[in-house]
């Protein structure tokens, strides 16, 4: 009978004593590059012309006044249905907030929220009879363990859940396309797919006839995006709740990537900020320990001295995500060669190396 062989007799093919450190060294920082690299996210757009941004509402989490103002717009537009089952706008973007995508005017430095797009990631490669198949009404897609999924495993189909105009002097003035047409930009490379849940609002709508359609589902056809099912009953409220001020039914439209990844929506001109896993959450800590006033400058300096930190943080992932490619393509040279691996990681120049 064939002995299984362990971890470490396995990595003996590949690593010997005088060069593996430097190899398993060299092999783990290429990881760490290339998931950085292929993971990175945007996280905001600005729109100059417009002045305009568009951010994730995750990212407005300790700004107490536009979170207030998000929920307050969402719930006078929805009602109960406006925070997406959440008690309140801080859980929804603790919970929900890295695909739900507010937009909000900026001038002077000061921010004020004027929109929203609540999204939410599955995977039913953009069939809403797939959808409504796994999820049997707007609850069940919009419960935790959705959420949940979606922050972890994402998917290849975007719910355009609810879009929604906060002031009625936004309304018909193309807020609503800047908006929708910039998510869209924002997704990740891998969504092929959006379908709305557009509300039927009681009209009689024959999908085959345009000239039945109301204007929520003109404004998306208008965009490129193609009627497939309407979905009747799908926002029925909880018993005891109120019902959603646009009817219980949905009519879904699908928006879908060309050949060339492209969506039928043209890119707004719009500067976007992108990071990977490592930056957010690095971003973030210093964010909330700066938040602290004295007591947080305390910690950032305390962790500093105790790592005995010679590189800044930021030097050190610029670095990284500038020689992403590099590593990578050293990792992928490793593994090609075998036992016969690169006796030493790829040279870099002085001017290459992190400062």
């Amino acid at each position: 009978m064939t002995q299984r062989q362990s971890s470490k007799e396995r990595a003996g093919h590949f690593v010997n004593a005088r060069n593996g450190g430097v190899l398993l060294a060299a092999s783990a920082a290429a990881v760490a590059a290339w998931q950085e690299y292929e993971h990175r996210k945007v996280l905001r757009a600005d729109l100059p012309e417009a002045h305009i941004r568009v951010e994730r509402l995750s990212d407005l989490r300790d700004d107490i006044a536009s979170i207030a103002a998000v929920e307050g717009g969402l719930r006078k537009e929805w009602g109960e249905f406006g925070l997406l089952g959440f008690e309140s706008g801080a859980a929804m973007a603790k919970e929900a907030g890295q695909t739900i995508f507010i937009a909000s005017m900026v001038e002077d430095g000061l921010k004020t929220p004027i929109g929203a797009l609540q999204t939410i990631l599955v995977d039913c490669h953009g069939d809403p009879e797939l959808l409504r198949d796994e999820f049997a009404n707007f609850a069940e897609l919009t419960e935790q363990k959705a959420w949940r999924r979606s922050r972890r495993k994402g998917g290849d189909t975007a719910v355009l859940l609810q879009i929604t105009v906060f002031a009625k002097a936004g309304r018909g003035g193309g807020f609503g396309s800047t908006l929708r047409d910039a998510v869209l930009h924002m997704l990740p490379e891998d969504v092929l797919f959006a379908i709305t849940m557009t509300p039927a609002d009681g009209s009689v709508i024959d999908l085959a006839d345009r000239k039945t359609f109301n204007p929520a589902m003109r404004f998306h056809a208008k965009g490129g995006a193609t009627p497939t099912i309407l979905l009747q009953g799908f926002k029925t409220p909880a018993e005891g709740e109120t019902p959603s001020p646009h009817g219980q039914d949905v009519i879904v439209l699908r928006y879908s990537r060309d050949e060339d990844g492209n969506w039928p929506v043209p890119r707004p001109e719009m500067r976007t900020r992108s990071m990977g896993p490592m930056q957010r959450q690095a971003s973030y800590a210093v964010k909330r320990l700066g938040g602290l006033g004295k007591r947080g400058r305390i910690a950032i300096s305390g962790i500093a001295r105790r790592r005995r930190a010679r590189v800044h943080v930021s030097d050190a992932k610029a670095w990284i995500i500038d020689h992403a490619g590099s590593l990578a393509r050293h990792s992928k040279r490793l593994v090609a060669r075998g036992r016969g691996a690169l006796a030493s990681p790829p040279e870099l120049t002085e001017s290459e190396a992190p400062a």
